[in-house]
């Protein structure tokens, strides 16, 4: 009977000792297992100049691909030791909580409705947002122009411009487009199916200089000019990554090094100087 007793406690230490060995290790530091391994994985959506994937390479490059490559000079990982993982506006955030990729470098605004999912990283740069119509549409001055009855507003759900318009503009009718191109959500005005697109000014002046049918009714007056920053998951083990990254920005910027790579990409409409969140 003792020796049965026994050998029940030691297949229950194991099997306790066990969990409490896998619990540790999923609460592993994210960055000391980078630091370790040399890898990270990162999430990104695809975004133009911002962020993209090379066709003919496979390569994922852009602005904030640049950028990422500097902040992680320190911790001398290769560069096919980075992983890139797309995704899109609406899962961004699940691929953090669900452990896909270490870190978010898709070009996402700090929103308050974001930030209740993950944590972001001080600013990077800022765009300001617009809206589309019709070339010869000269109903709409300013962004409450647009929230009234009779209106269909076109956005891409997940991106700011479907939480903006959800909480501000609730007598139009919104009709939400899914997945990543954000030009789906301008087509919709181009194909008369809406009367206006919300987006960043970037992804709209790219549409309309493509498409001279429609133009940007808030050229000169964006509503909503936010900081894009990075993301990692709110788990404690990922605060110390979060710092890191924090302490890399700041020193690119003190440096000149973060203007320097901005300077590159004169086809990106950064909409103030840069500043500290």
């Amino acid at each position: 009977m003792e020796r049965f007793i026994i050998t029940i406690i030691v297949i229950f230490s194991m099997i306790f000792g066990g969990c409490n060995s896998c619990n540790n290790e999923k609460e592993k530091d994210t960055l000391e297992k980078i630091k370790s391994e040399k890898k990270i994985r990162v999430g990104y959506i695809s975004y133009f100049d911002i962020t993209f994937r090379d066709g003919s390479t496979g390569e994922t490059k852009g602005f904030l691909v640049d950028v990422l490559h500097e902040a992680l000079k320190d911790l001398s990982i290769p560069n096919d030791n980075i992983e890139f993982v797309e995704t899109d506006w609406s899962n961004f955030g699940i691929g953090l909580q669900t452990g896909k990729y270490d870190l978010s470098i898709a070009g996402t605004f700090n929103t308050p409705v974001r930030a209740k999912i993950v944590n972001f990283s001080r600013s990077i740069f800022y765009l300001g947002n617009g809206a589309v119509v019709k070339k010869d549409d000269d109903r709409f001055h300013n962004i409450q122009d647009f929230n009234k009855e009779g209106i269909t507003i076109a956005v891409i759900l997940g991106e700011q411009g479907y939480e903006y318009a959800r909480k501000n503009l609730t007598k139009a009718t919104i009709a939400s487009q899914s997945g990543s191109d954000l030009s789906l959500a301008p087509l919709q005005v181009k194909l008369g199916k809406a009367d206006a697109a919300l987006s960043d000014q970037y992804i709209l002046r790219r549409y309309c200089e493509k498409n001279p049918e429609v133009k940007d009714a808030l050229a000169d007056n964006p509503y909503d000019v936010l900081p894009i920053c990075w993301s990692v998951s709110k788990k404690p083990s990922d605060s110390s990554l979060l710092n890191y990254i924090n302490a890399q920005l700041d020193k690119m910027e003190q440096s000149g090094k973060l203007r320097e790579i901005m300077n590159k990409y004169p086809m990106i409409p950064f909409a103030k100087n840069l500043s500290r969140n």
